[in-house]
Formats: C-alpha cells, structure tokens, sequence
C-alpha cells in the first residue's frame, strides 16, 4: 500500500551556504589494518566569500589533536560532528590560505577495513572509501556537500606488499620506514564525495584508449575473471565521448574491484570501485554480463563528476542520466530490441515502487537522509524521463544540447534549470512544461485505457484514449506526444499524435482494416498501458509488428486471452521469432495457458540453444504444478545438466513450484556453489514454494553467518515465505532467528 514519501513535519532542505570556497583538500593518511583506523593530516586551502572568523569543517567522529595555519596552532572546538575553527580575526573578502587538521579516527562509514574472519578466512584484507552521499566527513574533515568543488591529493601510507589507488594521476610510489607512500594528485575540480582511496594487495590489467591509461585492479588470482567482466570498457569511453559530445575529460579511468563494498559501483572520479562480487567466471559469461553497472559508473564521469547535481534533491541529473547511459550502451553494443528490455525493466522497477511504496517527485527536498532518494524514482524513472527527453527532441538535437549543457557547466554544479537552459539555447525549444510535469512539480505517471475500433463505414480506423490516472495536486493529467501505427497490408502508416486531455479521440483514415493498431509503437511514454485489443490483431502483431517490444506485449496479451487460436500463435513465435526477448515472451505466456498442448511445446524447446530462452521456458514449466511430465524435464536441469547457471537456478524455483516431491533435489542444489550464489539462492526459493516443514532446517541453516551473503538474505525470505500467515513454533523459530540477524 502506498504510503507518503516525505513523513508530516519533514523539513525542506537547501544546498548549504557556503561562507568559504574550499580550492583545495590534500589528505595524508596512514592506514593501520591491525586497529582499523587511521592517522592523518588534512590541509584545506579555502578563499573566504565573506568576511568571518570563523571556520566550520564537517568532522564526525575524528580525534582532532591540532589545527594549524602557516605552522601556528589555532584554537578551535569540535562537537563530534562540526569542527569549528578560530582565525582569530575575520577573514577577508578574496583571501586564500590554508589550514591542517591532525587527526587519528577509527571510522565507522566512509572508510572501511574489510580482512579474513573467522567465518569468512578467506577475505582479502583491504580498505575502500565510499563517500556518497555525505560520507567522506567521517575520515577527513570537509564541507560535504555536492555543489564544492576542489582539487584533491592523496598520500597512502600502507603495508608495503600493498597498492593505493585514488584520483588522478600518480605522483610517486616509494618505500618510506619500510612502508609504501603512494602520492595521487587530481588537477580538476571535483566534489568531496567522490574522493577515494582503495589499499590492497591487487593484480593489474592494463589497456589504454586514446590516450588514456585504463586499468583494472582486482584480488591477487582474478586477473582473467577482471578482463572477461570489464572487457568492454575501451568502446564504451570511445561511445559516450562521441555521444556527449565532450571526450572523456581524464587522464585516466581506472575500476577497482573490492570486497564487501555496500554497493554495486561507485563513480569516484577517473577510479571508479566496484564489488567483487560481479566479477564474471566463464560460465556465468555465457548468458550474463554486468556491462550495464561498468556503463553507468563510466557514465558518471560526465554526469555527476564532471558535473554535478547542485544538492540531492536534483540528483537525478547524476543517476538518472548514468541510468539512461546504460541504455545507450546497449543499444549500440546490441541493438534497440535487446536495449529496450532494458527500458522497460526500468519502468516495471519504478512501477513498482510508485504503486506499493511510495509516489514522489523527482526532484525534490522533501527528504530526512540524502540516502531516501536513492530509489527507482530517481535512477529508473529517471532514465525513462531521460529517454522521453531524446524522443521529443530527436536525436540531433538531444545530444547537440547534452554537449552545450556539458561544457556550459564544467567543473560545476547543476540544477534542472540549468539542462532546461541549455536545451533552450541550442535548439530554441521550451520545454518548461516537459520538466514541470516529469521532474519538478508533478508525480506519478498516466495510466492509459485505448479503446480501438474499425469503422468501414468511412474508412477509418479509431482509436480513443483515456487518461485513467488519478489526478490530484501531484499526479497531473499529462502532455504526451506519440504515435499511433497502424498496418494495412504491408505499410505501415504512422500518425504523430499529442494526448493532453482526459479524454481524446483520433482518427486514422484507411482504405481497409487494419491488421495491426498499436499505440506509443517501442513502448517510449512512461505510462501503463490497458489495451484491450481484438485477439486477431494480437496474433498479427506477434508475427509482424517491427518493434519487438510490440511483438512481446502481443504475446502478453494472448496468453492472458487463451484459446487455441493463441496457443498456436505463442508456439510459432516460441519457434520461429528472431529477437531471443519475444521466444522469452512466448514461453511465459504459453505457461499461463497451463493446458496439455502447451506443456509439450515448453518442454521440446527446452532444447533450444539461447540460455535466456531457456531460463523463460523453465520459469513457464513452473506454471504445471503437480505434472510429472513438467517435473521430470525440470528436474533434470536442477540435477546440473545446463550449461547456464542461470537456467539451473530458474529450474530449482520451478521445480518447488511443480512439487511432486522436489525436496532432495532441491536440497542437494542448495549445498552447489554458483556465481552470485545464483543457484542456491534459488534452491532456497524452491523450498519455500514446496512448501515442506522439513525443508526448513535447511533454510536456517542457510542463514548463518559464514555463509554467502546473498544466500543467507534468501534464506531467510524463503523461511519467513515458508511460515508465512502462521502462529505455530516453526514461525516463532523462524521469527526468532530473523530477529537474530537484526
């Protein structure tokens, strides 16, 4: 159920003020992986912007010992947050100087310590740094917040076998006492949080483009596993540099690989860190790649390095376009079709989200912690606004207007306005009301019911559309330009259209009924379309329509409809259709139909050779609860004999769905190691779909600290889904054991 996003008594927040221009951070740090902690000086050169005596330093939880300035010691305070300095007189208007904290901390967030444990000895010791959102403030004193900018130096002390990486360019490398001091200096201005530091004991891969030195660094032993995952990097910094319009801005980009890291990447700017945990063995390479998350951290070099959301509450600029670059990405490296199942998983993700979470604006300050806005509203939705950006400017002229908006803002902060801007001065085009509706003011998105009819009489083909969302002070009847296409005979006549009213009726003129009618054809409005369409177009639609999302929504739409007459239809498209996504399509859907005739299908193109398609056909058969027809073909992909992790793991959830006495096959799954703990995850899943009480030993089991942590997040929502609805001693243990792990 959708709640608020923003609780009553939420207080607005602003970009800061800023009494002083920091220019400048260099940060000399000892790491100590024995005490986890550091000891460290950090000099800040600022310009004061106002006369003031004071300076204030986000500092939390850092030992101050001394703060200094041209070698004198000031007075300051520090309420383990804020460090308050005293200049001892006003600062004058323009005046630039420096001061140096000394300092020791044993940080909690921002910097991390991660080695072996006793459960986990197999760690690599290492440290990271993971500043976003307000973060870096917890291992050197700054002004955190996105819209200052400076320079940076890092000067790593670590264990001599050890490497450390930062931003910009290495200055030098030396043993000093007998540790390892690595010297790195970034010339361009950059935010506080994308500041980092990675120490370790690393392989490195190196490769170049165009004259920047790119480079992977991964655990001692994975050096194969780092090329095979980030292979692609070079043609993606040569796409995004033609697409934006601006080369790549650096004089490197390095990607670190670590353990433990709390999120999937992190942009830092030219050294982006990434958790290890996606790094690609050569099974998991036949029908998996993580070229999306590599894409959309190389993305942010640009959008949120090179410039940068003004506060959080536009960081949609950041995430929104690094989400959409992931799209681009695709579209070029496979094509439209395969780009558009990227499309619109964004949507179901945001869809999602908007109807059993929360709805909010895109932008906005309505937030209690930067991190609340991190959501699908921001990245997926985002990227989605994003797309219909570029559709209703037309290619030229989006990236014509990206690459002003880009080079405009350099080295700045942004807010909407500023890309409103820039659009503006490149093409002449207002679209005010496009960002008044999408990002600023409005929320939500249209929910659109077509009505389609074939009137002989006067030769025409009518469609009537209705906004069916409920409109209130943020949900906004909405401003949509599109398209209608309808197919007579082999042309395809396209109509642009712009819904903008409740309700609207346009017409088509033909010579003959259709074949096909499809509304928004490649699916590019956010919006969730009810269309109820006559079961002949569908079945046309399914073979021929051009877009292959029209093609899937088709296959959609029949196997809700049923009949033989749509089976057979799912069946020549499970066969015969080009695009991998539509066979995917056609297998769910003929799973929906649960009859006889479909199983059989389902089970022959288990011999199919696309994994993905595959994965769909398995996932169908998990539709047949009870078939030993079903359970026997399944099985025997759960016993280990597909190439692909992926279709095996799909095969354990349906295999517990099917039932039939899954449970030792499902059991025997769950103790095989697999990338991302794919297939146990899912052995746990099939459990809690058998729903067998003697399954559940096997899932605490699966909790315990010490095993894989995507496994143990699994099997507790697979026990938790086992007693679900329940008051007796099996959901009291589960309920006590879930809150062990709190």
């Amino acid at each position: 159920m959708r709640r608020e996003f923003a609780l009553p008594g939420t207080e607005a927040r602003y970009a800061r003020d800023r009494l002083f221009d920091v220019e400048h951070v260099k940060i000399d740090v000892d790491l100590d992986f024995e005490t986890r902690s550091i000891t460290a000086s950090c000099s800040l050169t600022v310009r004061a912007l106002v006369s003031e005596r004071w300076l204030q330093l986000d500092a939390v939880e850092l030992d101050i010992d001394s703060v200094r300035r041209r070698g004198k010691n000031l007075a300051f305070e520090h309420d383990g947050e804020i460090l308050h300095i005293d200049l001892g007189a006003q600062a004058k208007v323009g005046k630039t100087f420096t001061i140096v904290v000394d300092y020791t901390a044993q940080p909690r967030r921002g910097l991390y310590f991660v080695g072996p444990e006793a459960a986990y000895p197999d760690k690599p010791i290492q440290a990271w740094t993971q500043g976003q959102d307000e973060d870096s403030r917890y291992w050197f004193p700054c002004f955190d917040s996105p819209h200052e900018k400076a320079t940076s130096e890092v000067i790593a002390t670590v264990p001599p076998e050890f490497y450390a990486l930062s931003n910009g360019k290495l200055v030098s490398d030396k043993v000093k006492k007998g540790r390892r001091q690595l010297h790195w200096s970034f010339d361009q201005p950059h935010s506080c949080y994308l500041i980092t530091l990675v120490a370790g004991e690393f392989d490195t891969v190196r490769d170049r483009w165009d004259g920047v030195e790119v480079t992977y660094h991964v655990a001692k032993g994975r050096k194969q596993e780092a090329k095979r995952t980030l292979a692609k990097t070079p043609k993606m910094l040569a796409l995004f540099s033609k697409l934006f319009g601006v080369s790549y801005p650096y004089n490197k980009y390095a990607q670190v690989f670590v353990g433990d890291f709390i999120f999937g990447g992190m942009e830092n700017t030219t050294a982006t860190t990434l958790t290890d945990v996606v790094l690609l063995d050569e099974r998991a390479a036949l029908d998996y790649d993580v070229e999306a998350l590599v894409a959309h951290e190389l993305a942010h070099q640009w959008f949120g390095d090179l410039i940068t959301c003004r506060d959080w509450g536009q960081g949609w600029l950041n995430e929104g376009f690094a989400t959409y670059s992931e799209y681009l990405w695709r579209e070029h490296a496979s094509g439209r079709d395969e780009a558009t199942l990227e499309l619109e998983e964004f949507a179901t993700q945001y869809f999602s989200e908007d109807s059993d979470r929360y709805r909010r604006k895109i932008a906005t300050n309505l937030y209690e912690f930067p991190i609340d806005i991190f959501d699908h509203h921001l990245y997926e939705k985002g990227a989605r606004v994003v797309h219909m950006l570029r559709r209703e400017l037309g290619d030229d002229a989006f990236f014509r207007s990206l690459a002003h908006y880009l080079g405009k803002h350099r080295h700045r902060s942004v807010e909407t306005r500023d890309l409103a801007r820039a659009i503006e001065e490149q093409t002449g085009r207002v679209l005010d009301w496009f960002f008044d509706q999408w990002v600023l003011n409005g929320a939500g998105h249209p929910v659109l019911e077509i009505g389609y009819r074939w009137d002989a009489e006067h030769e025409q083909a009518i469609f009537v559309v209705k906004q069916a969302q409920e409109s209130d002070s943020q949900t906004p009847v909405f401003r949509l330009p599109t398209q209608l296409r309808v197919r007579v005979g082999k042309h395809e006549i396209d109509v642009p259209i712009e819904v903008r009213d409740q309700q609207q009726t346009f017409v088509v003129p033909c010579k003959r009924a259709p074949s096909q009618a499809i509304f928004d054809p490649g699916k590019h409005l956010l919006a969730e379309l009810r269309f109820d369409k006559p079961t002949s177009l569908s079945i046309a639609e399914l073979r021929s329509a051009t877009e292959a999302i029209d093609r899937i929504d088709a296959a959609r739409a029949l196997g809700k409809k049923g009949g033989a007459q749509a089976a057979e239809a799912l069946a020549r498209a499970l066969r015969k259709d080009p695009f991998w996504g539509v066979r995917a399509a056609a297998a769910d859907a003929l799973g929906k139909l649960r009859s006889d005739r479909a199983r059989d299908l389902l089970v022959r193109e288990l011999a199919t050779k696309h994994p993905k398609v595959r994965r769909a056909v398995v996932r169908a058969l998990g539709q047949f609860r009870g078939d030993e027809i079903a359970f026997a073909a399944v099985e025997r992909l759960v016993r280990g004999s597909d190439d692909s992790y992926f279709v095996e793991a799909e095969a354990c959830t349906s295999l517990g769905k099917i039932g039939c006495g899954a449970r030792q096959a499902l059991e025997d799954a769950a103790q095989r190691d697999s990338f991302m703990d794919i297939i146990r995850r899912h052995a746990y899943r099939g459990l809690a779909e058998l729903g067998d009480d003697s399954a559940l030993d096997v899932l605490v089991a699966g909790t315990e600290y010490g095993r894989v942590s995507h496994g143990r997040r699994d099997a507790a929502l697979s026990a938790a889904k086992l007693v679900r609805g329940r008051r007796d001693t099996l959901a009291t243990r589960v309920r006590r054991r879930c809150e062990d792990l709190l």
